[in-house]
């Protein structure tokens, strides 16, 4: 996720893995793997509930720390990451438990939200490294099958997917 720059990366991204935030037709940001959050008043200080009951395509449950992982995959200081600027603003990322995560920035940002729509940053299982994110383990409606960049996109429909609604087909190929 961290250096996908072309269109097609990002549709099969979605297809995989999902992001704490969504930004609907309307241009609103929505809940996806955070069910809600809030700010500080001065916007600086963000706390996001998260979902329960969503598990990864590996079956680990998700959680607080998979989030913090997969924040901070671009954070670090060798990151070759296209979001890294806009996550840079981030100066501490903790867990309240297995399902609050706490954010806090240099500055104050309403718009903090919508920032995590970034389909960089996608939710990934908690320790995946480069290799393992090869593998495509998501939280999203299709199971990645195989991948042969510029060639073939494979998947099939996630049987446990938790967003009703979403992923109606049995398989998809790109």
């Amino acid at each position: 996720p961290a250096t996908l720059n072309d269109a097609m990366g990002q549709v099969l991204n979605h297809q995989i893995r999902n992001c704490l935030v969504e930004v609907d037709y309307k241009g609103e940001a929505l809940p996806e793997l955070a069910v809600s959050w809030e700010s500080t008043p001065d916007a600086a200080r963000w706390t996001f509930k998260l979902r329960k009951g969503v598990t990864f395509h590996n079956g680990k449950d998700f959680e607080a720390q998979d989030v913090i992982d997969s924040l901070n995959h671009h954070r670090g200081e060798k990151s070759k990451s296209a979001a890294k600027g806009i996550v840079d603003p981030i100066v501490d990322i903790k867990a309240d438990g297995k399902h609050t995560v706490v954010v806090t920035l240099k500055t104050g940002n309403a718009d903090f939200p919508y920032i995590l729509s970034d389909y960089h940053l996608a939710i990934s299982p908690a320790g995946t490294d480069a290799k393992g994110l090869e593998k495509g383990i998501g939280t999203g409606p299709y199971v990645m099958q195989s991948y042969e960049p510029g060639v073939r996109f494979f998947a099939k429909k996630n049987p446990n997917y938790w967003k009703a609604g979403r992923g109606h087909f049995a398989e998809v190929e790109s």
